[in-house]
């Protein structure tokens, strides 16, 4: 079951919508459609009122608090019983019987100093349950008729992993929030958690590295009356972040774990000017160290690069299998004279990054996120991540216009049957493809290291394809200068992933015509990772990619990120 996080849906409108956006400014989602959701689509004029309920009837409370005799469990059963008139065959018998003392088959203690009185119905009457660190909390109570929402309250005073999980017959959901501005109302950015249970299904909310303070738990009814099991598991962090992931992507260590070493490569002075992001990923460091790429081949896919750029063109691929321009499959892979790679859209062995004009400017995405994965070192302008790795051109973007899925999906099988080690793929908002699905997955399988760009939406978890992170690849979200994630950036989300994040703000890299531009974006992010990931490879380049893929996160700094 998938959590929606972060976005605040109106519960009248239908559960189930998706979201379509479309390129904005440079922030490239390539005009595609963007994510889905568990939810419907939420309004501009959202009214966060309907996030509150109010308590329509006088309710009479009944209720034990069971507490374990060591902390590892609490465990409470309540009955909201509506004195309006709410027909006893609707109400769940549960623990009334339950004597204060002490359980004789149990040996735990009921706790009867807990305040229960509050019927919860909004989170300025919230029932307060306390300190959950380390703990699992187990309630059944009801919602619907009077009684269409429950609150409960508590605090963790640790970074701890977070999981909550309802089970009820479909029409109830659960939502965590965060009380942030204290006005006892849950506002759109406080809901950091959502999920719906539907038929045959439970709801379940996963939080990682949730950070000290008080929080609310929500459990509403969409209609009817609904009996329900509410659990919640709080355990120390294991350094997964719902916002960043496992953190900045950091070459240095990265490197120094691929040579079991658990001594750095010893600082260097920044290069500073337009290379401060490969400072921030700690390249230089690597460089001295010997480590520069040499030997592997990233395979760019994306609208083309300009392969005769000045800081590029001694580092692009070429295909030793094939003779230029001799009209013959020499290397009989399918594809005639793809000494560079090979142009999807136009179907043919040119995969120039075409030089054209955007608000006065020329633009050229594939060939940005080529330099900064490989521009040349020669003392001008920038040098990439892995300054001597090799650029192989995949075009499977047009200039204008919707991508194409099948040539996506193409593009990266193209990249992992010609001898590319790493490919980055730098777009997305796709609706979930079979195509592009099955074909990251044929390049993990034949070696390749996968990274994709977390989109730009400013969601609470990335876009297709970065998704498939959970199994294949690794998603990349985007920070600035000051280690501040970019309000663009979709997050890591709640579900397990390896996500990392890189400099992806004000970044200057190369363009077409031998320019150089500024832009931002995950898809910016993702080629500094994607140079990491030829770092490592570098210097073993045995690893699998689920072993590059572990080095990545493992090593990654979430220490001063500011989310």
């Amino acid at each position: 079951m998938e959590s929606t996080l972060g976005i605040a849906i109106d519960r009248q409108q239908q559960l189930t919508a998706a979201l379509t956006t479309f390129g904005n400014s440079d922030r490239l989602n390539f005009f595609t459609a963007s994510s889905q959701f568990n939810g419907s689509v939420p309004s501009n004029g959202f009214d966060t009122d309907n996030l509150t309920a109010m308590a329509i009837g006088e309710q009479q409370q009944i209720a034990n608090f069971v507490v374990a005799q060591s902390s590892d469990s609490l465990s409470y059963w309540a009955n909201d019983r509506a004195a309006s008139g709410t027909s006893p065959d609707r109400q769940q018998s549960n623990s009334d019987a339950i004597a204060v003392g002490t359980d004789p088959l149990t040996g735990t203690r009921t706790a009867s100093q807990l305040d229960l009185s509050d019927p919860g119905n909004s989170l300025a009457t919230a029932r307060n349950i306390g300190v959950v660190d380390n703990n699992r909390l187990t309630f059944n109570d009801f919602v619907g008729v009077d009684d269409n929402d429950d609150y409960y309250r508590f605090t963790i005073n640790s970074n701890s992993d977070l999981t909550l999980r309802l089970d009820v017959l479909n029409g109830a959901g659960i939502e965590l929030i965060q009380d942030k501005n204290r006005n006892g109302k849950a506002d759109y950015d406080e809901i950091i958690g959502r999920d719906y249970a539907s038929a045959g299904a439970s709801g379940e909310i996963n939080l990682f590295g949730l950070t000290p303070g008080d929080y609310y738990v929500g459990v509403y009814s969409y209609s009817g009356y609904k009996n329900y099991n509410l659990e919640l598991t709080a355990t120390p962090a294991t350094g997964f972040s719902s916002n960043y992931g496992y953190g900045l992507v950091d070459a240095n260590a990265a490197v120094a774990r691929t040579f079991n070493s658990p001594v750095k490569f010893p600082e260097v002075p920044n290069l500073g000017g337009n290379d401060w992001a490969r400072d921030m990923v700690n390249a230089p460091e690597v460089w001295q160290g010997g480590i520069t790429g040499n030997g592997i081949v990233v395979a760019v896919v994306d609208t083309g690069v300009d392969y005769t750029h000045l800081d590029l063109d001694a580092n692009i691929w070429q295909n030793a299998g094939e003779i230029p321009n001799n009209g013959i499959d020499d290397d009989r892979n399918g594809y005639i004279d793809d000494i560079r790679g090979w142009d999807f859209v136009g179907n043919d062995n040119n995969p120039m990054d075409e030089k054209f004009l955007r608000n006065g400017q020329l633009f050229g995405h594939g060939t940005h996120v080529a330099g900064a994965i490989a521009a040349e070192r020669n003392g001008f302008h920038i040098t990439g991540v892995a300054p001597d790795a090799k650029i192989m051109p995949v075009r499977v973007l047009p200039t204008f216009g919707f991508g194409n899925s099948i040539n996506v999906a193409a593009g990266i099988r193209y990249a992992a049957d010609n001898g590319a080690n790493v490919i980055n793929y730098s777009a997305g908002g796709w609706f979930p493809s079979r195509e592009i699905d099955d074909a990251i997955k044929y390049a993990t399988d034949k070696g390749v290291v996968v990274v994709m760009s977390a989109g730009n939406d400013g969601f609470s978890k990335p876009d297709y394809p970065a998704r498939n992170a959970d199994s294949f690849g690794i998603a990349v979200g985007a920070v600035d200068r000051n280690s501040k994630m970019a309000d663009f950036s979709n997050r890591a989300g709640s579900a397990p992933l390896d996500y990392v994040i890189a400099p992806g703000v004000d970044i200057l890299s190369t363009t077409p015509n031998n320019t150089y531009k500024t832009y931002e974006g995950t898809s910016m992010a993702a080629p500094h990772v994607a140079g990491v990931a030829a770092l490592v490879l570098s210097a073993n380049p045995n690893l699998t990619p689920a072993q590059v893929e572990q080095i990545l996160i493992s090593t990654a700094n979430s220490n001063k990120i500011i989310a």
